[in-house]
């Protein structure tokens, strides 16, 4: 078969065997609720068909339905097919409309992701095309010399809405696709969804030993409901609720259900416009959803670019440290140094009093070429590429003990396999948060370990200064708290910043190990 026949002729099967099944199945549902109607389900599935698919394989996938629809009506009511085709031609036609309506202005998407938009997709849907096809029915029956009275009307009309609330948002979910989880967690999620469920198959049974009012019982499938729509989203939520309905409607006709004791039609009635409201609570309710999900993951990608910023700034911000730092000891510190030898060979030919002078000058120039030197080191620590870590850390803590009045006790112990780029993060950690006591803690004594777990690395400094500020616990931290923060999500662990035992600050890293092999205890 050629290319544009299969897609015209496969749409078209499709649809006429999902209607005529579908009408079929809505007749026995009829004929067992002892003629009550309760739910419309062949235009709700090509409806969700033509929301789902191009448009180019709309007018096929409409003349399947149609032809399947007539074909079912001819073949349940013993009329021949040329009698009922009029009929059948008429009901797919307004779904067909609201498809394409939707798709030139540009709405056609789902689920929807604006309360306006749901809104006025849930009158389109729930009350715009049941009431045109109840219409079209009236006036079919009127040509016909048949008539339908108030009450029969207004039960198709909740037909036809249950239908489309219900069985639209199902289709959409199954022909969108969805993902099929492990089954430990479909055991699970069934399990859940069977105990919410006993909750008003209990209450509603005709059989139960409590009596309860109406509206006590109609709240009763609340928590299954809402469960399903966060879990499931809206066809799932909706496959719930049609669960439900198909329970309530077999409870009103033995006098049990919420509306049990309206008896005949009018529990039936009541149980289908309860099913309406439900469903387009829970399809206004699902928006709200999508919205919060939505924000969500803006707010996650927006929160991972922030982080790729960040890392790649500190990677820029360390290679512009280590071109200052080469400037400083290759071109500033050598010119120095000459200026020293200059200056050396200059004493010899001055007087006693002069000499003196030139000495204090010598020892300046000295005392800021290790200065220089000293902030070379910090901005690059070659130690660490050379010697490694420990050696690094160990002499950063000796150094700035000298140069303070801290007691700085360090042990490190750097577990095998840390790359270049992780130690220098926890060099860069540990400098930094060193220099915040020094600044802020007035601390006396402060300990710096690293120590590798089962599979898991703690870096720790701990200082026994004044603590954190009470004033106002939840004030932002500086810039080399976020800096260290950031760097510590770039090992793949956290920071932790809290008050110590005892006094003082605590401030942690917690990072895999790498290999994620057990190194020491």
């Amino acid at each position: 078969m050629p290319q544009h026949r299969r897609e015209w002729f496969t749409p078209a099967l499709i649809l006429l065997l999902l209607c005529f099944s579908g009408e079929v199945l809505a007749a026995w549902l009829w004929r067992w609720q002892e003629g009550v109607s309760s739910v419309s389900i062949a235009p709700p599935l090509l409806l969700a068909w033509l929301l789902s698919r191009r448009a180019g394989s709309w007018l096929a996938a409409t003349a399947g339905a149609a032809f399947g629809i007539g074909l079912s009506l001819s073949v349940l009511q013993s009329l021949p097919l040329t009698e009922v085709l009029p009929l059948a031609i008429g009901l797919p036609l307004p779904p067909l409309a609201l498809a394409w309506l939707l798709r030139h202005e540009g709405a056609l998407r789902w689920p929807p992701s604006s309360f306006g938009r749901g809104a006025r997709l849930l009158v389109a849907i729930g009350f715009a095309l049941p009431a045109l096809q109840v219409i079209w029915l009236y006036t079919w029956a009127s040509h016909a010399g048949s008539s339908y009275r108030r009450e029969d009307l207004l039960g198709l009309l909740l037909t036809h809405c249950a239908g489309y609330l219900l069985l639209v948002p199902i289709a959409m979910s199954a022909l969108a696709g969805v993902a099929v989880p492990r089954w430990p967690r479909v055991a699970r999620d069934l399990s859940v969804a069977l105990l919410l469920a006993l909750v008003p198959g209990w209450l509603w049974s005709p059989a139960a030993p409590i009596v309860l009012p109406s509206a006590l019982m109609t709240i009763a499938t609340t928590p299954l409901l809402l469960w399903t729509l966060v879990r499931f989203g809206l066809g799932g939520a909706c496959t719930a609720l049609l669960a439900c309905a198909v329970m309530g409607l077999s409870y009103s006709l033995l006098g049990g259900g919420p509306f049990g004791g309206m008896g005949g039609s009018s529990a039936m009635l009541s149980m289908q416009a309860w099913i309406c409201a439900v469903a387009g609570a829970l399809w206004l309710v699902s928006v709200m959803v999508e919205q919060h999900r939505a924000a969500s993951r803006r707010l996650r990608e927006a929160y991972a670019q922030l982080s790729a910023l960040t890392g790649r700034v500190l990677i820029v911000q360390e290679e512009e440290r280590t071109r200052i730092a080469r400037e400083l000891h290759d071109d500033i510190n050598q010119s120095l140094a000459a200026l020293s030898i200059r200056l050396s060979y200059l004493k010899r030919g001055l007087d006693d009093s002069q000499r003196v002078a030139a000495q204090e000058l010598l020892q300046d120039l000295h005392k800021v070429s290790n200065d220089i030197r000293s902030l070379s080191h910090g901005l690059h620590p070659a130690m660490l590429r050379f010697t490694g870590l420990a050696s690094a850390l160990t002499a950063f803590c000796q150094s700035h003990a000298q140069r303070s009045t801290l007691r700085i006790q360090c042990e490190v112990a750097p577990p095998e396999g840390l790359d270049d780029a992780s130690e220098l993060s926890l060099f860069r950690i540990v400098q930094e948060a060193v220099n915040n006591v020094e600044k802020h803690a007035h601390a006396r004594e402060v300990w710096v370990l690293l120590r590798s777990l089962a599979n898991e690395c703690v870096l720790s400094v701990e200082d026994d200064g004044i603590g954190l500020p009470r004033s106002d616990p939840g004030a932002p931290f500086g810039l080399g708290v976020i800096s260290m923060g950031e760097r510590a999500r770039l090992l793949g662990g956290q920071l932790v910043v809290e008050p110590r035992q005892g006094g003082g600050t605590r401030v942690e890293v917690r990072f895999p190990c790498p290999g994620g092999r057990k190194t020491d205890h």
